[in-house]
């Protein structure tokens, strides 16, 4: 007994392990799949973006788009123009690393906050001007434009001179990096040496002494307003008192940094960078780089440059599926590029829907009717040059032309037509991004085609086909009527006469209306809209014994317009 207690007990435990493990599985796996669909999904579309932008780069040169991988690879990665580029751009940040190394010694970046706060500061207060003028007892707008004029010192004052040129250049050295790319790169370097040149005779000599006293007072005079100022109602329509309390403080804590630096290392700092940039500039002189660095800094590629420089052989080719992308012009001209994932099996799944119609007799029949109607169509114009002196049976005639060519819009005729089109697109076209406009244009003619069969409407084309033999016998009594010269006259042939088999044809489509076919269209309408559906939809593959993993068809890019960011 206690023998099989223990076994009981061992599989129980076995159990309960296994169940556990199956436990954290549908926790973790399914996460882990959608992470892989997502980032499969992502690579690819970026893949065939980068793909596109290659092909409208190769355009732009040859006039041409190009399927060669290799052809289009050689030439994005030798193209001078995007090298030159790219190169700028690394001698732009090179230039804006040496300044940024100059504005991130320590007193040099508190110098900069103390500017800028400083500069807050004199813009709250003209700022809230009309506020301060309803104080006119407490005189806020005197105090205000007093701070004002006072805070200009830190940029002109006789007690510290040397502390407000070093301020002047590390602002002018901000300002330069921030507009680094208004400067043709010679130039801007030219700049920054002479405002690192200066900061080195300056910044060793600042007289930190005098700025802290000066501002220990100005610092107890601006708290005092903002204290005036917090207890009037102005504090209920402007945050000015908090703005100005953040930047006074912000100005002190810059100022007790300064005066903790060690001057000698900063300065150190600066004279070493000061070499860095002036060796930059002998750079940008050189023959190698002298023609690109008279061009304005450019801080980075644009994205489709970006696209470019990195584009390698993988991204021609699709994550899920490893087949190349198609790169296809025939759609009116129009570049696409798409992804080739389970084409195959989608076309074949619409193949196989559309295979009970594809020899429905009304196809054959619309066809017959077609060779008629073109054999009449070339009748009236061999007899057009025959008649040409006659202005009125001339214009007849021409107008005639012009009502046979839109037969297309007789309904019947038309979904007909409609559909022999779109089973030759099909059997000779895979790509999603043709297939499924067709296939949503061609179900509602397909529903429609079928009602007619069921009715036997074909009244419309009966009209109209009546219709154009009256209008040809008319024009043969009236070519008839004329008078012509006897050999001219022999040539006319009869307008009518050739266009009678369409009526032996009409017959045939009357009477061979038969509720299968309707029902066979039916089938298939509903057969392709389902089978698109799933198309849209994707396959699922099922991974780790019981899990599904999703594979789709990741779109295409046509024109510029990608299909998976149309609404």
């Amino acid at each position: 007994m206690a023998a099989k207690l223990s076994i009981g007990s061992i599989i129980l435990g076995i159990l309960i392990v296994l169940m556990a493990l199956l436990l954290v599985a549908v926790i973790l796996v399914p996460d882990k799949i959608w992470k892989e669909e997502a980032q499969i999904t992502n690579q690819s579309r970026a893949n065939m973006t980068a793909v596109y932008e290659a092909e409208q780069f190769y355009y732009k040169t040859h006039r041409e788009y190009t399927d060669s991988i290799p052809k289009l690879l050689e030439f994005v990665r030798n193209d001078s123009t995007l090298q030159q580029r790219q190169t700028l751009v690394s001698l732009t940040r090179s230039f804006m690393k040496v300044v940024d190394n100059i504005m991130n010694i320590s007193s040099i970046k508190q110098i900069s906050n103390l500017s800028q706060a400083a500069f807050e500061i004199t813009g709250d207060l003209l700022g809230n001007r009309r506020y301060f003028r309803k104080y006119t007892e407490q005189n806020f707008e005197g105090i205000s434009l007093e701070i004002n004029r006072e805070m200009m010192r830190f940029d002109s004052s006789a007690a510290f001179p040397n502390f407000c040129r070093t301020k002047l250049f590390v602002d002018s050295l901000r300002n330069l990096r921030d507009k680094i790319s208004d400067y043709p790169l010679q130039n801007g370097i030219l700049h920054a040496i002479h405002y690192a040149d200066s900061l080195k005779t300056y910044y060793g000599s600042i007289e930190k002494d005098a700025v802290t006293e000066f501002w220990n007072g100005e610092y107890k005079k601006i708290n005092d307003f903002i204290g005036a100022i917090n207890k009037t109602d102005i504090k209920s329509v402007s945050s000015v008192g908090d703005r100005l309390k953040k930047f006074i403080d912000r100005i002190s804590t810059s100022l007790d940094a300064i005066n903790a630096a060690n001057s000698e290392a900063d300065l150190n700092k600066i004279i070493s960078e000061s070499q860095n940039l002036s060796e930059l500039h002998q750079k940008f002189l050189s023959p190698k780089f002298f023609i690109l660095t008279k061009r304005y800094g450019l801080t980075g590629l644009n994205e489709t440059d970006s696209i470019l420089v990195n584009l390698r052989e993988e991204q021609f080719y699709c994550p899920d599926s490893k087949l190349p992308y198609i790169i296809d012009t025939s759609y009116q001209g129009k570049l696409t590029v798409e992804s080739p994932n389970l084409l195959d099996d989608f076309h074949q799944k619409f193949l196989e829907s559309i295979e009970p119609v594809r020899d429905l007799p009304l196809i054959e029949q619309i066809d017959q009717l077609d060779t008629v109607l073109e054999k009449t169509k070339t009748v009236l114009n061999e007899n057009k040059t025959l008649i040409r002196k006659n202005t009125d049976l001339l214009l007849s005639l021409k107008e005639l032309l012009v009502e046979m060519d839109a037969i297309s819009n007789v309904f019947f005729y038309k979904y007909t037509h409609e559909l022999k089109n779109f089973i030759q697109i099909l059997d000779k076209e895979k790509k999603l991004s043709v297939l499924k406009p067709e296939i949503e244009n061609i179900l509602n003619p397909m529903d429609t085609l079928a009602t007619r069969i069921e009715t036997g409407d074909v009244r419309d084309l009966e009209t109209k086909l009546h219709y154009f033999d009256t209008k040809l016998k008319s024009l043969d009594s009236a070519s008839m009527a004329m008078r012509l010269p006897r050999r001219q006259k022999n040539k006319l042939q009869s307008n009518a006469e050739v266009f009678q088999p369409v009526f032996d044809i009409l017959s045939q489509i009357k009477a061979g209306f038969n509720p299968s076919y309707a029902e066979a269209l039916r089938q298939a309408e509903k057969s392709l809209e389902h089978n698109l559906l799933q198309a849209l939809e994707g396959k699922k593959e099922t991974v780790y014994v019981i899990f599904k993993k999703k594979h789709i068809n990741h779109g295409f890019i046509r024109q510029g317009v990608k299909s998976w960011e149309e609404k």
